[in-house]
């Protein structure tokens, strides 16, 4: 009998050394991977379409990378990105279009502007200034403040203070504004300009308003 059950424990230390090891861990769940959508910029005929897996985009927001710098656009129902015409706005003016509940300003190559722009409504309109926020929208208040301040006849210190430093001033003679006692002169900032007229004199340093529009 001892012989017998010293026999059965052999057999079972052989079962359980020979029989295959079973582990139980957690469930390990795979996800595919997503492939990441591309878009494709293309210039049409003048225009500036968006593609991303072949297909045209339409009525749709995109911020696109060229070389180091990324640009926000909006594609309209056509595809055509919306874009301010260099011949009627240049290269500093924008175009400004409702998208939604807000209003927005793209310059001549498509880009949505931010800031304090010169700018239109159409092609034939007239030429306004605008102020974008952070986000590209359209900021009424801030606006009424800069059009109050650069409208015809008002004293161009407010403006001047609110526009900052200049990069350029050029001074032109005689001048047709008023009676014409004085000299035009035009301050060049990053995207618009200021012409004011100064008296010739003692009031030379009173500065008066003649426009303010992109360059």
């Amino acid at each position: 009998m001892k012989r017998l059950k010293k026999f059965l424990v052999i057999m079972i230390c052989i079962i359980f050394a020979t029989a295959p090891f079973i582990s139980v861990s957690e469930p390990v769940s795979v996800q595919a991977a997503v492939a990441t959508q591309k878009t494709q910029l293309k210039k049409i005929k003048g225009n500036y379409y968006a593609y991303e897996n072949g297909k045209k985009l339409c009525n749709k927001w995109r911020t696109v990378k060229t070389g180091k710098s990324s640009y926000r656009y909006y594609f309209g129902k056509t595809g055509a990105a919306y874009k301010a015409g260099i011949s009627s706005c240049g290269k500093h003016g924008a175009f400004v279009r409702k998208i939604g509940n807000n209003y927005y300003g793209f310059d001549y190559l498509g880009h949505m502007v931010t800031g304090l722009r010169g700018g239109k409504t159409s092609t034939y309109g007239v030429p306004q200034v605008y102020y974008f926020n952070s986000k590209g929208v359209y900021d009424k208040a801030r606006t009424a403040k800069y059009r109050k301040a650069s409208r015809m006849n008002a004293k161009a210190a407010t403006i001047k203070k609110m526009l900052g430093k200049y990069q350029k001033r050029t001074t032109s003679s005689p001048s047709c504004f008023l009676d014409g006692n004085g000299v035009d002169v035009t301050y060049t900032y990053a995207h618009l300009e200021l012409n004011v007229f100064r008296p010739n004199g003692k009031n030379s340093n009173a500065e008066i308003v003649e426009s303010l529009m992109f360059r």
